[in-house]
């Protein structure tokens, strides 16, 4: 039997979506186990807080802090305004569990996939520039990295963003209102891009009226988000000055010309690969991303960061790589365009495409080499005896942990830790009766000089982790 060329293609999206999801969720999976997170402590955060919103009283123990605000207590303080939560709330009170949360990320940022293929052929017009288009996506150095950060509300914004840009090139109201919901649940950063939307060209001619109209919703949209929903959340839940602390975390000193353009040389070549020049072969689109790039190497990003502990900022890229992606898939197909039915222009479109292909090959082997040299949170040989001992933490229990071993642990009420006075519990370095475990990094200070007074006895002592429990309240 006869497949449609249709259906045949969207069995390959289908097909490539699958690979890729499965692949980076066992990757995240197996990540989780052997204790190598992006940055534990942020996942006990969600974690914590989806089970305190589902499971629990509503007030959190672990509280992430940002430049201009504090995490919880409470569930509903939070230094950000991403809806999607809420959304996701009702699977993780069925599998209340920090996997939940790795597997959600990862099954919705593929969706990315399907998303270049619907505007890679809305641009061409033609499903096999699409699908050329749409192999290049996973292919793209920092799509790596981004995928395997844990739990980000961020990340998951970026099949949104180019489904918002297919809708407001195509007209098509629906998808352009469903692209922008998405990426306004994911957090308000996504509402400068709506806002930027507005000067997106359609791709077909247009009156003055409908341009206008078009040109009003999305700016009154994007824009309102930011100054009423979230600035508004800001005043009422966190301070009065949230609006003004938040923005001034944006005016502090910054790199000079020289240090940022060195930034968006290595950015270029090795994070976005070849997504920039694609993406000038429709300048309009580019013209968008080019804040987004400029804003993430003028403080917020360097490559370098890969090879470091805090590798898990690469966060702060998800707009410039989105824009990106969604500016060199239009610049492609458009090239596609162009060349369909032309002399060579078959010839030229494979040429590009293998120039493209070659350029991202490279730039993810500089991505990845990078990325080998961060130094392991947690020793091999202590990631059996963690969970041997983590297993017998009763959910009542309350714990004090380094950063490293909290994601697992944070399902439940009284979860602390030692670095950050935030974040340490009431009478610290004095523990409570109700504390009976202690998850400790080392090498630096012995806890044992510390705890064991308390009646905290080394039930385990290894390369990385050293465990105490109180067997009897002291």
């Amino acid at each position: 039997m006869r497949i449609d060329g249709r259906i045949g293609s969207w069995l390959l999206v289908a097909l490539l979506t699958a690979v890729l999801t499965a692949t980076t969720t066992t990757q995240a999976l197996r990540r989780y186990h052997d204790l190598q997170l992006g940055w534990s402590w942020d996942l006990a955060y969600y974690n914590q807080w989806y089970w305190a919103l589902t499971k629990g009283d509503g007030v959190l123990s672990v509280q992430p802090i940002a430049a201009y605000a504090i995490e919880g207590p409470s569930v509903w303080k939070s230094n950000y305004l991403a809806p999607v939560r809420f959304l996701i709330a009702p699977l993780y009170a069925a599998f209340p569990d920090p996997r939940t949360l790795l597997v959600v990320q990862n099954v919705i940022f593929w969706w990315l996939i399907p998303a270049a293929f619907t505007l890679a052929r809305s641009e061409s017009g033609s499903t096999r520039a699409a699908l050329a288009a749409t192999a290049l996506v996973p292919m793209a150095p920092l799509i790596w990295p981004l995928a395997w950060n844990d739990f980000r509300e961020l990340s998951m914004g970026i099949p949104f963003v180019l489904w918002a840009y297919q809708g407001v090139r195509s007209r098509r109201a629906g998808l352009a209102a469903a692209g922008v919901a998405g990426m306004l649940a994911c957090r308000q950063e996504f509402a400068i891009i709506v806002a930027s939307l507005a000067f997106l060209p359609a791709r077909e001619d247009e009156d003055v009226g409908r341009k206008a109209l078009w040109r009003l919703v999305l700016f009154d949209v994007g824009l309102g988000w930011m100054l009423f929903a979230f600035f508004g959340y800001l005043f009422l839940v966190v301070s009065s000055r949230g609006p003004e602390a938040y923005v001034d975390q944006f005016l502090g000193g910054k790199p000079t010309l020289v240090e940022t353009l060195g930034t968006m040389f290595w950015v270029v070549r090795d994070g976005l690969g070849p997504w920039l020049w694609l993406a000038l072969l429709s300048p309009a689109a580019a013209l968008l991303a080019a804040p987004w790039l400029w804003s993430l190497c003028n403080g917020q990003w360097a490559m370098r960061m890969l090879a470091e502990p805090s590798w898990h900022h690469v966060r702060y890229a998800v707009p410039t790589v989105a824009t990106m992606l969604a500016a060199g898939l239009i610049g492609f197909s458009r090239l596609a365009a162009r060349l369909e039915g032309r002399r060579g222009g078959p010839a030229i479109l494979a040429l590009v495409w293998l120039a493209a292909a070659g350029s991202s090959a490279f730039g993810l082997r500089e991505t990845l080499r990078r990325m080998e040299a961060i130094p392991p949170p947690v020793a091999a040989a202590d990631v059996e005896p963690y969970w041997a001992w983590a297993r017998q933490v009763e959910p009542d229990d309350a714990v004090l942990a380094s950063y490293e071993f909290t994601a697992p642990l944070s399902s439940r009420k009284a979860l602390y830790s030692h670095v950050l006075t935030i974040n340490e519990p009431k009478g610290y370095p004095q523990l409570g009766p109700e504390f009976r475990w202690i998850f400790w990094k080392v090498p630096g200070r012995d806890p044992a000089v510390t705890f064991t007074p308390q009646g905290f006895a080394v039930v385990h002592r290894g390369p990385s982790l050293v465990v105490l429990r109180r067997a009897e309240t002291p």
